[in-house]
């Protein structure tokens, strides 16, 4: 076995890169882009209210998540909802798919993960009036790499509208179904 090939081949395969280099961190980016769309099918999760850690989606059969981090206790004071919104973005290159959790989402959609979920329960097509109200939506980003290995999507860390009269979500559904005759 040729010597330089072998550390040729240890520069040119990702697998054999220094941890350094894998694990360095890019700084966060702010660019202004365009809402494409967003998937209204699962706008939220489940944290343990005490804790805030994430709770597995309840089966039908159960009716208190547990909580493996309060010590597996039925959690005593229930579980919020928080946003985990999947965005695609158009900047003035590419369309990508960014993921906006709570803090950032509640900028564009004015309430508490909790609160939308309330006001879709009377209003069963809230989530993809939601992202029609969206679409088009000037924005100024803050994108940051994920914290997780596992993760794909790029995490929105603040997010600004760019428009002059921007109106939250629930502010926009409110009007919409007022005007149609709902509550």
């Amino acid at each position: 076995m040729n010597p330089e090939s072998s550390n040729n081949n240890n520069q040119t395969n990702p697998r054999k890169r220094p941890l350094t280099e894998i694990y360095k961190e890019k700084p966060p980016l702010t660019l202004n882009c365009m809402v494409v769309a967003i998937d209204h099918n699962n706008l939220f999760y489940t944290v343990c209210s005490t804790c805030e850690k994430t709770l597995p989606d309840p089966s039908p059969n159960t009716h208190l998540p547990f909580c493996k981090y309060c010590n597996f206790k039925p959690v005593s004071s229930g579980s919020k909802r928080l946003f985990r919104v999947l965005v695609s973005i158009a900047t003035e290159k590419k369309v990508i798919v960014v993921i906006m959790f709570d803090r950032a989402a509640r900028v564009l959609f004015g309430c508490s993960a909790d609160d939308f979920f309330d006001f879709a329960k009377t209003h069963p097509f809230a989530a993809a009036s939601a992202g029609k109200a969206l679409e088009g939506e000037m924005l100024k980003v803050t994108l940051s790499q994920p914290k997780n290995g596992n993760a794909r999507n790029l995490r929105v860390v603040s997010v600004l509208p760019l428009r002059t009269g921007f109106q939250p979500v629930i502010e926009t559904l409110r009007e919409l179904y007022r005007a149609r005759g709902g509550s």
